[in-house]
């Protein structure tokens, strides 16, 4: 799977990637908003990895990683992953970049492009975005995509506010 934005490409992971995506992972400003808030040490981004893989095998989609054009170099991953949220399996919208890459409207680029991808190729009825309500930048995100609030909800055993897009709303 490969995805061209103007400036991005998102494409399907491979275990390799794991050296250029730990960095990122290991960053305490990129990982304050994360359900856990910590750190990934490498073996975990390479679990990390791991999972976005199974998730391409299992159901077509998932989590991808996201390359600048301009440098040929991945800068963190976006896309669709499927997530128990309130005790269902949900098709939630999920980004995490670079910090030096932050507020250039790239996580929008990356992820109006996955948005796109599952309501043209999968059709999903509705994609949900999970945030934490304190994090602005993730929700003006999401609010550039489109996507309004619903409610609150329980994520990862963390109150987090649910956003949603309906297919109709596309």
């Amino acid at each position: 799977m490969k995805i061209e934005t103007e400036r991005l490409i998102l494409r399907n992971f491979r275990a390799k990637d794991c050296e250029e995506l730990a960095p990122i992972m290991a960053d305490p400003k990129g990982m304050k908003f994360s359900h856990t808030g910590d750190v990934l040490f490498m073996s975990e981004t390479q679990d990390k990895i791991s999972g976005f893989i199974d998730s391409y095998r299992k159901y077509g989609f998932g989590k991808w990683a996201v390359i600048y054009k301009e440098y040929s170099r991945l800068i963190g991953y976006c896309g669709i992953a499927v997530e128990k949220i309130d005790g269902k399996n949900e098709k939630e919208i999920g980004y995490r970049l670079d910090s030096g890459y932050w507020n250039q409207g790239l996580a929008t680029e990356a992820g109006a492009a996955a948005i796109q991808y599952g309501f043209e190729k999968f059709r999903f009825p509705y994609i949900l975005g999970v945030v934490d309500h304190e994090n602005k930048t993730s929700i003006r995100v999401l609010d550039k995509l489109g996507m309004r609030y619903q409610r609150k909800t329980i994520f990862y055993g963390v109150e987090m506010d649910m956003y949603i897009k309906t297919i109709d709303e596309y």
